[in-house]
């Protein structure tokens, strides 16, 4: 079905700007580990007001790289929010810790600061929040529960970069933040993320285990020698690293993966973050055209921006009433696809209830907000920074015809 307003698929259009510059990265000596990765670092640090800034293949590179750098291990708890994007859990799961599930905000589709706290136990390590659709998490009460417990806070901000809490950017408040430049996202390195921290042994861990070297405290050794050999004075060998000089204390040391990031994305990003805020604006037009054309409307609740929060729409959601219209969620999505041509994508499941996490013993029940609000009430329309006037209005339109429509009021 070719769809009037489609989801599924729509990326960010370059244009000749991001052409240029990643031609030009073609031209460079390398395309691993060059100039455009350090400089993509460096200026998105700086966007930030961060400290230190990893570039990495992926969100999800950079979320393991945070579960590795946290040494999380097999049993330790964890507590995260069921609205997200299942990768979010997958690195806790990797490493065998104990996922448990706070619910959410019914209007930002946050967690709820307030239920996270009965658990937390004392097996429990960190607090991974999600900040959704482009809204900030109530960071204060979540960073004051985390410092009463002793707990990390790890920020998965795939949905917002450019995004604020009270002034401050998004993955700069917690102790580590990930970020997604996704194709479908806000601004785009093709795929890519970034790891930022403030932490400087965060940071170190971060580089050495994300550039396919180890990480571990080592001591000198009293004989530099490999058997009857020395470590040559006329070369060096790259990959002998401090295999002559030096051992790991007691054996002990974390194993490294390539979480990098390609020359060509990050020339690609480097234009993108040029242009973000200006992206971000017209997210913030759009929604708030949306929200405008369809506030009034009986049976359609639109998602507030907090007063602490910049939302930059990386989603735009709207609130679906069955009970006041007369019909289900399910009825106004087929309208919605097959009268009006609007692709509809939800998004997101409640990941507890995914089969992956149904056998480890979760079940319907367990986050009643997250639940009620995703099967009754959550929907979400297309929005990216190239939807024309017609489609903007168009979808106002659909939204108004198809509850009327349903609600027998046409």
């Amino acid at each position: 079905m070719a769809y009037q307003v489609p989801y599924s698929g729509i990326s960010n259009r370059l244009g000749d700007e991001e052409i240029k510059a990643v031609t030009q990265a073609l031209g460079q000596d390398t395309l691993a580990m060059g100039p455009s990765g350090a400089e993509f670092e460096e200026r998105f640090a700086e966007a930030l007001g961060a400290r230190h800034v990893k570039a990495t293949s992926s969100c999800t590179t950079a979320l393991f790289l945070a579960a590795q750098v946290l040494e999380l291990r097999p049993g330790d708890e964890v507590i995260t929010t069921p609205q997200t994007f299942w990768v979010t859990t997958w690195p806790l799961q990797a490493r065998g810790c104990v996922v448990k599930f706070a619910d959410i905000d019914p209007d930002s589709l946050n967690i709820d600061p307030a239920t996270i706290e009965p658990l937390i136990t004392e097996r429990t390590k960190s607090i991974w929040v999600v900040h959704y659709g482009g809204q900030a998490v109530d960071m204060d009460p979540v960073m004051e529960i985390a410092r009463r417990h002793g707990l990390t806070v790890v920020e998965d901000c795939a949905h917002v970069a450019g995004g604020t809490y009270k002034g401050r950017s998004l993955g700069t408040i917690g102790d580590i933040g990930c970020f997604s430049f996704h194709s479908l996202k806000n601004m785009t390195t093709g795929e890519g993320g970034a790891f930022v921290t403030g932490d400087d042994r965060y940071a170190e861990m971060a580089r050495a285990l994300g550039t396919i070297h180890n990480y571990g405290e080592m001591r000198e050794r009293e004989d530099p020698a490999i058997g009857p050999y020395r470590q040559p004075a006329y070369y060096k060998d790259a990959h002998v690293l401090r295999s002559y000089t030096h051992d790991y204390v007691d054996g002990r040391y974390l194993v490294g993966n390539n979480y990098r990031m390609s020359e060509l994305s990050a020339a690609l990003g480097i234009v993108q973050l040029g242009r973000l805020d200006r992206l971000n604006d017209r997210r913030r037009e759009i929604a708030h055209r949306i929200d405008a054309g369809v506030s009034g409307v009986p049976g359609i609740g639109i998602q507030h921006e907090k007063p602490y929060a910049r939302h930059v729409y990386h989603l735009y959601t709207l609130f679906y009433q069955p009970e006041t219209v007369g019909a289900p969620k399910d009825d106004f999505i087929k309208h919605l696809q097959e009268e009006e041509g609007i692709e509809i994508v939800i998004r997101y499941f409640p990941i507890h209830l995914l089969p992956e996490f149904r056998a480890l013993g979760h079940r319907y029940g367990e986050c009643p907000v997250a639940e009620k609000t995703y099967f009754e009430h959550q929907i979400q329309l297309p929005i990216y920074d190239h939807l024309t006037d017609a489609q903007i209005e168009h979808m106002i339109g659909a939204v108004r015809r198809g509850v009327a429509a349903l609600s027998g009021t046409a």
